[in-house]
């Protein structure tokens, strides 16, 4: 659960040298890991030497000792996860992206992993609340949870100037599931295209703000670097991009329980965002920059959890390379090449005619329900069917 902290001004000058002081630790312990195993070749880990140090730490700088020792260990182990990630793409074989030192004025916060150190207290209704800090006081918070549960640990998170408790709880998710089926078809023109002719416009959040950026942006390149007055526009700049994230982050979620309420079966394609992203340069830009402002990974992975939660609920995965939804005819499987630019499919086979997004739609329900439908009957109580690795109908798409 996601609150937003309304602190007072001793209180903010305090969370943030808190965060400071996590952000040294963070550092030092990544120096220490680096210079030992280049001077000595040993390999410094959290548990054999780093969390038995912070005793030591805190006895040789005391201001240590308010930020709780949960929260410096949870720090440390940062670090070590860090290590765990990279060694792990290494592994196989990604690019490695070794760990990084972190800039004091960019840290993301810091945690409580257990619930010591902490306390929340809810308001009327569920709604907003206070949270009461060890060392710092009671601090105002505001949102409304959709459910509650046992509180398991606290997160502080700074970000563009804002700080966050993120509230981890355990719980029995419930989520309410509807009755309808629907294919999906994620577009830039329109947010998504479904298999009955119901289409989401897109709202262009970053479009909506691109003029307003853009006089920010010409705005810095003026300024004196890290002066007074860059810093103010470069914090500008960073709460006008947390306000496009944020009317984003809204709208996916509104929209994606939308479509888990009304629909039980969802039928969508496989997409992978970075390699469509990826390469065009200058040629594709612009496409590149529709395609990231639309979201389509959030809206995907928040549908997917979100049927998780239901339990009668499906989602459907379909292979797009092979069923070529946009190149297909739902009435009789003829396929045929389009442009981007041809937003009308006329069948040269059978002669159906449609909106381009919502056949293409109607064509990846349809290939669903063909060779996933089955699983119906197997009463597994999942929210969601895995992805098969080949498809029950290998011949649709050669149809």
């Amino acid at each position: 659960m996601r609150y937003k902290i309304y602190p007072t001004k001793s209180q903010l000058a305090m969370l943030e040298a808190w965060n400071i002081l996590h952000c040294r630790l963070y550092n030092a312990c990544l120096e220490q890991r680096i210079t030992m195993y280049r001077g000595r070749g040993v390999s410094v880990g959290y548990y054999n030497a780093q969390q038995n140090e912070l005793p030591a730490l805190k006895a040789e700088f005391p201001e240590y000792k308010a930020l709780g020792s949960q929260a410096l260990q949870e720090t440390v182990r940062r670090v070590d996860r860090a290590y765990q990630a990279f060694f792990t793409r290494v592994k196989r074989g990604d690019k490695a992206g070794f760990p990084r030192f972190k800039s004091a004025r960019n840290y993301v916060g810091f945690c409580y992993p257990a619930k010591a150190g902490w306390k929340f207290e809810s308001g009327a209704n569920g709604k907003h609340g206070k949270l009461t800090l060890s060392n710092l006081g009671t601090l105002k918070v505001r949102g409304v949870p959709r459910q509650w549960g046992e509180m398991r640990q606290l997160t502080l998170s700074k970000h563009a100037g804002e700080w966050y408790a993120i509230i981890t709880i355990r719980c029995e998710v419930k989520r309410p599931s509807g009755t309808f089926q629907a294919g999906i078809d994620l577009g830039t023109e329109h947010v998504l295209s479904l298999s009955d002719g119901t289409q989401i416009e897109n709202p262009r959040f970053l479009k909506t703000s691109s003029k307003k950026l853009a006089r920010l942006q010409r705005e810095l390149s003026r300024r004196t670097r890290f002066g007074v007055n860059y810093n103010r526009t470069k914090g500008k700049i960073a709460r006008l991009h947390a306000r496009i994230a944020r009317q984003r982050e809204d709208f996916q979620h509104q929209l994606t329980s939308s479509l888990v309420a009304t629909y039980g079966i969802l039928a969508t394609e496989e997409l992978n965002i970075k390699n469509m992203t990826a390469n065009g340069g200058a040629y594709k830009k612009g496409l590149n920059r529709s395609i990231l402002d639309v979201g389509m990974s959030g809206i995907l992975q928040k549908l997917e959890y979100k049927v998780k939660e239901t339990s009668t609920g499906r989602l459907w995965w379909v292979p797009t390379r092979k069923v070529k939804p946009s190149q297909t005819c739902p009435v009789c499987g003829h396929q045929h090449k389009k442009l981007l630019s041809e937003r009308i499919h006329l069948c040269g086979n059978c002669g159906y005619t449609g909106n381009r997004d919502v056949v293409a739609a109607q064509v990846m329900l349809g290939w669903a329900l063909e060779n996933y439908g089955q699983e119906l009957a197997c009463g597994d109580g999942m929210g969601v069917l895995a992805r098969p690795s080949e498809p029950r109908n290998p011949d649709y798409s050669e149809a």
